[in-house]
């Protein structure tokens, strides 16, 4: 059996990008077809969110590393 926890914040961090670009390519497909503004302004949004949180998270991985 493998005793690593199921989310590592390598994994997660990669959960994170991928959110972020997919996210990002949905609202400019939204906004290039020109799709309701709300549709896009939701991707929009979780592609801020999730960018916040990778930038979180490089921080607290970085700052641990450190010490």
């Amino acid at each position: 059996m493998n005793n690593e926890p199921n989310s590592t914040p390598a994994r997660n961090r990669a959960l994170l990008a991928v959110v972020l670009a997919g996210s990002l390519a949905a609202n400019v497909v939204t906004q290039a077809f020109g799709l309701s503004l709300f549709i896009s302004a939701a991707f929009g949004l979780v592609a801020l969110a999730s960018g916040v949180a990778l930038f979180s998270s490089h921080r607290k991985g970085r700052g641990a590393s450190r010490s």
